[in-house]
């Protein structure tokens, strides 16, 4: 019987031994899973590291970036820079992809990757974060002295009839006028309400004054005249003519109220117009809309449904995939102008159109220094993937950030 009890006892003690020793072979096993995890949790935030530091070399010199030679010799453009080609991608295409880079060089017995640690890179250059839109608070008569032809280029192009006429407290006027006059008495400085032969077209504080005790609208939302730049493009909403026809913004129908075989249907502007930036457009990097804004291009005297303006838009736009006459690099699929004369010659070439040489003043050829950059980057480790977006801007040769957000 003892022997029996002293048994039972060895073999209880054996099994509390066994699952003491599996408990801490599991906790080490765990242990080693959280090790391993943490360390390749903080090399893939060492790779972001790496990533922002990659992108800040490419964005702080593109500007610099060597322009293609049929004679240069790649292998030594990448000993001097490694990040050569990168910089002319962002320089001329406006964006460029980096990498995978690998980080990490582990390799095994024979020389193989193990788990490499690589991280991608890609920026994209936009106009100020607004993809080339044109800077409204130029648009007026402090800014530029051809503003009354952009608008009405602008609100043509888009679908307001030139002669579409509005009945308002002040009389009857065109509606591109009224809209014109109502942005501007907005945002110069003055308090004198524009006017077309001698009635008032536009609003200055004491017509929204008016209206506001009127329609006994709420002090808080009372919205004057700014006299300045607007910080938001969702602010012409509150201006004269612009609220009253909100479909010149949003696009739409202009006169809903009309029978319906005299109604207008309109595109939206909103999207082509932004508050910072410069009112010039890259012709590189623009659309056909964004060109029919230009004196030269779309003339306010085409009585053709804009078929000329269209057609020098359209063969500026298709003239960057014809390749040019002179040496360029020929593993591109397009070809950004050089230069006014360049434009000139190659849209002859392609379409047999003549630019207007008013549009000259209007065009650049590389981005401004109002420009921002979106960057991406992707770090890889171990299967474990981190991302991290961001927005900068380049300023006295340093980048400085405004945005960034981690996955």
């Amino acid at each position: 019987m003892r022997k029996a009890s002293a048994l039972i006892v060895a073999l209880w003690i054996i099994a509390v031994l066994s699952i003491m020793v599996m408990s801490f072979a599991t906790e080490a096993h765990l242990q080693t899973g959280v090790n391993v995890y943490m360390r390749e949790r903080n090399r893939v935030g060492r790779l972001m590291e790496a990533g922002q530091a990659i992108a800040e070399v490419v964005i702080a010199g593109y500007q610099n970036a060597v322009e293609w030679s049929k004679d240069e010799s790649l292998d030594e453009l990448l000993e001097d820079d490694r990040w050569t080609l990168e910089k002319r991608a962002l320089k001329n295409d406006s964006k460029c992809t980096i990498g995978p880079v690998l980080v990490d060089d582990r390799r095994d017995k024979d020389g193989e990757f193990v788990n490499p640690s690589t991280v991608t890179v890609e920026i994209e250059m936009v106009n100020a974060g607004e993809q080339n839109a044109v800077n409204v608070n130029e648009l007026y008569a402090g800014g530029d002295q051809n503003y009354r032809i952009r608008w009405e280029m602008l609100l043509t192009s888009h679908g307001v009839p030139e002669e579409f006429e509005i009945d308002t407290d002040d009389g009857r006027f065109k509606l591109i006028d009224h809209l014109i006059a109502c942005w501007n008495d907005w945002r110069d400085e003055d308090d004198t309400a524009t006017a077309i032969d001698a009635i008032e077209c536009g609003a200055e504080s004491g017509w929204y004054e008016d209206s506001y005790d009127k329609d006994k609208v709420e002090d808080e939302d009372r919205r004057f005249p700014r006299n300045g730049s607007i910080p938001d493009i969702q602010e012409l909403s509150y201006i004269r003519g612009f609220r009253d026809y909100p479909a010149v913004l949003t696009g739409g129908v202009l006169n809903p109220g009309d029978n319906k075989d005299e109604q207008v249907t309109v595109k939206g502007i909103v999207n082509m117009l932004g508050t910072s930036g410069s009112s010039k457009i890259n012709v590189n990097s623009c659309t056909v809309e964004q060109l029919l804004t230009i004196p030269g291009i779309f003339s306010e005297d085409d009585d053709e449904d804009m078929a000329a303006g269209l057609e020098t838009a359209e063969a500026i736009v298709g003239a960057l995939r014809e390749k040019p006459d002179y040496d360029v690099d020929e593993s591109r699929s397009w070809w950004p102008y050089k230069d006014w004369n360049d434009l000139v010659q190659r849209v002859s070439d392609y379409a047999g159109v003549q630019v207007g040489a008013e549009a000259a003043e209007y065009l650049v050829y590389v981005p401004d220094k109002d420009s921002i950059f979106k960057i991406r980057i992707i770090g890889e480790s171990m299967g474990m993937k981190r991302e991290v977006d961001a927005e900068c801007y380049l300023r006295d040769n340093k980048v400085r950030y405004i945005k960034w957000r981690e996955d």
